[in-house]
């Protein structure tokens, strides 16, 4: 019974790791707290399910803002049996060298959610916990999943000093940790550019966004007209988010005319977030009109949003919510297409596509900047678009890249290569960022690396499992 009331602990304090309450070090104690409930029980399986739940359900519970409680419990339900394996870390006898066998398990586990089922669904991975950690450096160079690694790590180093004050053990982690905290990888800055954030707001929250397209485009048009008055020198990029041009330009002449104009008047160009519409059925783009009024690029959206922008089994999906049926499929793009303004290479990663990590990495690789164009109107005053903010922090960090996340209706902020954040806007109001952002081109060993990180941390950490079992055997 104590086990099972552990794993509820665990599972909320976990939860407190992220945000809104954006506590980094609760996922160390966390994870001790759930190794204590894991290694006293005969039921550790359970142990480790009841744990997901209760995590799951306090991190993700924003997704059913205005879609209900059962969609968000068949999420939870589905998120959840991922870490059923954590259960093999035990109760048997060798439990002190089993303990290590949590950090293959889970560093596995978030990563294959985050390919399977739909192309995953990674959103509340542990490594997005951790955006105010000290040692966000890490991200750098072995990317997310080293963020992972230490906090899993130091929570079996609190698990072992509380268990079996093995000094040794956590002496090393926390060293190994403290290195990540004092050394900070250099990096040569191209040049410089500023850039204007525009987040435009909305009328109404919620699902109907889409029926007030020419409210929205209007929205951002006036606080766009307000922030070019207020800043002190003309940007070099006016950037709007996702669906702030929520009808396709280029059949709605009238507003493809005004962006040209104002792309002209102020001779800026203008990256704005439309829905195209296609045989084939609508598109997600980042659209970019040069200083001069002309279309220059189109980046479509690759990675859509499953029961958002497309319906996976969609006769099952009816039936638990009746709101499927309102969702057109979309058509997904399938070309990297990076946005050149001047010196400014900027890499569009919409929405979504940020919890992806090859889709981020892959437009990176040819960029200076990263612009993360988003859109969080349905989800209201949640957590959620603290944690996309959080998730934008470390891929700007992991990448080596200067970040603009911007969003209709907030958060928006800029942040540099190295997770602070420059200039942010609160939620629900128009607002908007400005400041000189530093030009990156050179790529961070996490970025060269790719996937091959995360592969490279799992089998070291299956490695440090195999020995300490041989020994404890010994």
């Amino acid at each position: 019974m104590v086990s099972f009331v552990l794993a509820i602990v665990s599972g909320i304090v976990l939860s407190g790791s992220f945000a809104p309450l954006n506590w980094w070090f609760l996922a160390p104690v966390s994870v001790a707290i759930f190794l204590y409930a894991v290694t006293k029980t005969r039921n550790p399986f359970r142990v480790a399910f009841l744990f997901a739940l209760v995590f799951n359900f306090f991190t993700l519970k924003w997704t059913g803002t205005y879609v209900g409680i059962f969609p968000v419990l068949f999420l939870v339900l589905l998120q959840s049996l991922f870490y059923i394996p954590l259960g093999f870390v035990s109760y048997k006898r060798e439990r002190y060298s089993r303990v290590w066998l949590i950090l293959p398990i889970w560093l596995l586990a978030d990563e294959v959610r985050s390919i399977v089922p739909f192309g995953g669904f990674g959103w509340n991975r542990l490594a997005f916990s951790q955006a105010e950690a000290p040692y966000i450096g890490i991200a750098s160079l072995l990317g997310d999943t080293g963020l992972g690694f230490l906090a899993i790590a130091m929570g079996i180093a609190l698990y072992l000093l509380c268990a079996r004050a093995q000094l040794f053990s956590v002496a090393l982690i926390l060293f190994s940790t403290t290195m990540f905290i004092v050394i900070q990888t250099p990096v040569s800055v191209q040049g410089s550019a500023s850039v204007l954030g525009v987040q435009g707001n909305v009328p109404r929250l919620g699902l109907d966004f889409n029926s007030q397209a020419q409210e929205v485009f209007k929205y951002h048009v006036s606080e766009t007209k307000i922030a070019l008055k207020q800043i002190s020198e003309k940007p070099d990029a006016i950037i709007w988010p996702e669906n702030s041009v929520d009808v396709d330009p280029f059949i709605n002449i009238q507003v493809g005319q005004q962006i040209s104009d104002l792309a002209k008047s102020n001779a800026t160009p203008i990256i704005v977030g439309a829905v195209l519409q296609s045989d084939q059925g609508p598109k997600n783009a980042s659209i970019l009109w040069n200083a001069q009024g002309a279309i220059d690029s189109i980046y479509t959206k690759r990675v859509l949003t499953p029961f958002g922008e497309y319906i996976p089994i969609r006769s099952l999906a009816e039936k638990i919510s009746p709101l499927t049926k309102e969702v057109v499929d979309f058509v997904p793009g399938k070309k990297i297409m990076v946005h050149k303004l001047g010196k400014i290479l900027a890499a569009p990663v919409i929405c979504y596509e940020i919890i992806d990590d090859s889709a981020v990495q892959s437009i990176l690789r040819e960029s200076n900047f990263l612009l993360v164009q988003t859109n969080n109107a349905t989800f209201a005053s949640s957590a959620q678009s603290f944690q996309q903010l959080n998730i934008s922090r470390i891929r700007a960090v992991e990448n080596n890249r200067w970040a603009l996340s911007i969003s209709t209706t907030g958060i928006s902020a800029i942040i540099d290569n190295y997770g602070n954040i420059q200039d942010i806007t609160g939620q629900n109001t128009p607002a908007f960022v400005f400041d000189e952002i530093k030009l990156i081109s050179e790529r961070s060993l996490a970025n060269r690396l790719g996937s091959w990180s995360s592969v490279v941390l799992i089998l070291f950490s299956t490695l440090i499992y195999a020995r300490k079992r041989v020994k404890h055997e010994k």
